[in-house]
């Protein structure tokens, strides 16, 4: 996971007479009223803004995988919209974020919709994946009703690539590539975004082990290189093999905050900048 810099919210969510405004008067009417019934959201599904988000979160904003050519993502809400698992009760959810920019996501249907998984290390074939989920640390009190959110952002417990440093509460083991977190932040994302699901974590593997043949190549010309400084061809070849590692850094492409943290524990080690 990497940190992603969100834009200013579109004009159509704003608009106070747009559909998107009417919905959320809507639904915060109809809570308010104490309709027991669920509240049928329909706006989020609009392709101006899926295709919005697809320039933001070119892959999934948690596991970092690049949608397939037949699928481009499901539009997330951070925080549940119709239910919260956790809560008691846990209808309704945080109906009148349904249309909040700052709690609109794009992630992949793993992590967001509840799939069997076995998890990596286990044997056990079980429903995983976010959907409704939203922990929060014991004492932290929820909010409920329409109003502000800040006094509960402490306590969450998943993170929020767009609010959060991943590199924080996120570290890889250079095995498997299996995650190691770091805080009860970083291993209830985890878990509640199932980045161990064994397919995630083979791919994961493939990346790492092309960046470790990479990095094995930038440091054989580093050594090169630094043998005869003064020879330009030499330092001409490293400067492409280095540029080329450094790719598997860049935010579009896929496990880029695993690459990030392999590169840079090897540009720590080999005093490169």
């Amino acid at each position: 996971m990497i940190s992603i810099t969100r834009p200013a919210a579109p004009d159509f969510l704003l608009d106070p007479h747009g559909l998107w405004q009417k919905e959320t008067i809507a639904a915060i009417t109809h809570y308010q009223n104490g309709i027991a019934e669920s509240f049928v959201y329909k706006m989020y599904n609009d392709s101006r803004l899926k295709d919005i988000l697809k320039t933001i979160f070119v892959k999934c904003a948690y596991c970092e995988t690049v949608y397939g050519a037949g699928y481009d993502g499901d539009v997330e809400h951070f925080r549940p919209k119709g239910r919260i698992k956790e809560k008691n009760p846990p209808t309704p959810g945080y109906y009148w974020l349904a249309n909040d920019w700052d709690n609109l996501l794009l992630s992949c249907q793993h992590c967001n919709q509840r799939r069997r998984h076995i998890l990596y290390g286990d044997d056990k074939l079980e429903g995983y994946g976010k959907l409704d989920q939203f922990p929060l640390a014991p004492g932290t009190k929820r909010v409920v009703k329409p109003g502000d959110i800040s006094s509960e952002e402490g306590g969450r417990l998943l993170i929020n690539p767009c609010k959060d440093d991943p590199r924080q509460h996120l570290a890889y083991e250079d095995k498997e590539a299996v995650i190691v977190p770091l805080t009860p932040k970083g291993e209830n994302s985890v878990k509640v975004y199932v980045l161990q699901r064994p397919i995630l974590v083979q791919e994961r593997k493939k990346q790492m082990l092309r960046l470790f043949k990479q990095i094995k190549i930038v440091k054989l010309l580093l050594e090169h290189m630094n043998a005869d400084p003064s020879d330009q061809n030499r330092k001409d070849v490293f400067e492409f093999a280095f540029e080329s590692l450094m790719n598997y850094t860049k935010a579009e492409e896929p496990y880029a905050g695993m690459c990030r943290y392999f590169v840079k524990k090897f540009l720590k080690e080999n005093q490169v900048k």
